[in-house]
């Protein structure tokens, strides 16, 4: 089984990601270290790392190019405001992508549709509505989520589509601004406190802290004012938040 060959099936490619997955959460556990491996061992994980990279690398190409058309579509709008649309893509990085096959230990790779992403940020939600309904029009798309009528869990809201491209599956998200800014805002807090309230881990009075504010942003978003009700609770869920976020939380809301 050769690490470049272009002929690999997905039985192969989902095997040696799933080799590797399992492998670094016994690392991660400290079960085993690479100085315990035997020179098979180790010649197995690289060849499964060339595997791996190999298929993540198909995607560049693929990525470049809905992220070069999508511009096409977002362009009238960046016309009305330019300080605000942008577009921007990434390839999940290597780690990340070992990180979530051992969060879903179901999950294959070949059928992992975030691998390359592509991400638009829109003035307003009829922009983003406008671009998606197009982007289903033109392009062929074998997914589509609504996550602004029917938020995540988490508060989450954007659209989302998983289109083809050259082969491959890439991941287009179409955000407005405050969309964007409460996913980074929750992105950060991750990041600041080492843990990962974006995959739903942490305490819940900051979960719910994120759903109140990702409903007032809608809210602003829509030109609606909020009840005094609303008012009250969003005041008491950031309170029961700000011990577990401490000083984060008096610089996450615009």
């Amino acid at each position: 089984m050769g690490a470049a060959s272009n002929e690999l099936s997905n039985k192969q490619i989902n095997r040696s990601a799933r080799f590797l997955a399992d492998l670094r959460i016994r690392l991660l556990a400290g079960e085993t270290t690479f100085a315990k491996m035997s020179a098979e061992e180790r010649r197995q994980i690289i060849e499964c790392v060339g595997i791996l990279e190999n298929w993540r690398g198909r995607h560049a190409g693929p990525l470049r190019n809905a992220n070069a058309n999508l511009r096409h579509y977002v362009r009238p709008f960046a016309a009305i405001d330019q300080d605000v649309v942008s577009v921007t893509q990434r390839l999940k990085k290597f780690s990340t992508i070992l990180d979530k096959l051992g969060r879903y230990p179901r999950m294959q790779l070949t059928r992992m549709e975030d691998i390359g992403g592509v991400r638009a940020i829109l003035p307003t939600q009829h922009a983003a509505d406008d671009v998606s309904r197009r982007l289903r029009k033109n392009w062929k798309v074998s997914r589509y989520r609504d996550y602004v009528r029917e938020p995540k869990v988490s508060g989450y809201r954007a659209l989302h589509l998983i289109v083809i491209k050259q082969g491959v599956k890439v991941e287009v998200q179409l955000r407005t601004f405050l969309q964007d800014f409460w996913a980074n805002q929750v992105e950060r807090d991750s990041r600041y406190l080492r843990i990962d309230y974006k995959s739903g881990k942490g305490a819940e009075p900051v979960h719910a802290y994120y759903v109140s504010m990702s409903e007032l942003f809608a809210m602003r978003e829509a030109s609606i004012e909020p009840s005094q009700d609303f008012n009250s609770e969003l005041l008491s869920r950031y309170r029961l938040a700000q011990p577990y976020l401490g000083s984060v939380v008096d610089g996450g809301v615009p």
